[in-house]
């Protein structure tokens, strides 16, 4: 059986900062490439006011409290557009430009619900909203009511954004790690911060694992021969920082005495489930919700192989 922690070197309690980071020039709409490819005009739709622009300082005024959830993205701004016909739903477009398409795919992946559809690289619809990402770009496509034929008018739209969307982008490196065998693909997160996490994974209101722009967290569910658990895979700056990390997690999750060169073998919390943590270099796995022990050790063993 593995050693599920075991972290080297000096234990760090102060939380990293989240750096500001100032949002890019913001194009006037008119100037949007990807508004220009919209049509003004879809099977009887018309747009039904001038199209808006949101970036990071006024995310808000469009999104209200969801704007967080951008925020925690490398997010630059969003470029809205609004159709509307008599007697018909109102549908919007939403197109978000990241910084890369690792944020764009990123933000794709906080919301899983939906069927499959074959638009840009990877897609989900449903309930009349369509979602998709391609190369930096996120999309949002919506209808306040779903019908045939406004399901229809959205996929129309999403084509034509995707054909004005030259190439595809690469998924962040770190989902590589990933162990293969009883991987979830739906369940697949990619994310920077603790407002990401708490929303899959409630650890704690501190920041336990010193979250932050600068931090790469890949998470899945697995199901190997019918025992369950979660992996959170975490690449840090330094390996300083993910030692320190290592440390608060061993003390204020598993409530184990932190000690440089000591083993941490995982534990059973109250909720009758199993976690633990082993570090490698910049890198810090982590199980959670393993249904038992020998679960947690196999997911930390074939994790620390990967990193």
């Amino acid at each position: 059986m593995i050693a599920t922690a075991l972290c080297l070197g000096f234990l760090s309690l102060a939380a990293l900062m989240s750096p500001a980071v100032p949002p890019e020039q913001t194009p006037a709409p008119s100037d949007f490439a990807l508004g220009k490819a919209l049509p003004q005009e879809i099977s009887g739709w018309q747009k039904s006011r001038d199209d808006q622009v949101f970036n990071r300082e006024d995310i808000f005024d469009y999104l209200d409290g969801a704007g967080e959830l951008y925020l925690a993205f490398d997010f630059q701004f969003v470029f809205v557009r609004e159709y509307a016909r008599a007697e018909a739903p109102a549908i919007v477009v939403e197109i978000y430009q990241m910084s890369s398409s690792a944020d764009a795919y990123g933000i794709f992946t906080q919301d899983s619900d939906g069927q499959e559809v074959r638009v840009g690289q990877e897609a989900l619809y449903g309930a009349g909203l369509l979602r998709f990402w391609k190369d930096d770009v996120f999309i949002r496509i919506m209808a306040d009511r779903e019908t045939p034929e406004a399901r229809n008018v959205i996929m129309k739209l999403g084509a034509t954004i995707d054909a004005a969307i030259s190439g595809a982008g690469p998924k962040p490196g770190l989902l590589g790690r990933l162990p293969v065998e009883g991987l979830e693909p739906p369940t697949v997160r990619f994310f920077h911060t603790v407002i990401s996490l708490n929303s899959f994974y409630f650890m704690s209101n501190a920041n336990i694992l010193n979250l932050s722009p600068e931090t790469q967290v890949a998470m899945a569910r697995y199901d190997k021969d019918s025992a369950r658990g979660t992996l959170i895979l975490v690449e840090y700056p330094s390996e300083e920082k993910a030692y320190s990390a290592c440390g608060r997690f061993i003390e204020m999750y598993l409530l184990q005495r932190f000690a440089p060169g000591k083993k941490f073998p995982p534990v059973e919390l109250e909720n009758k489930k199993y976690a633990g943590a082993v570090r490698a270099g910049r890198f810090l796995a982590i199980a959670v919700e393993a249904d038992d022990k020998a679960t947690a050790e196999d997911l930390l063993k074939r994790a620390l192989a990967n990193l």
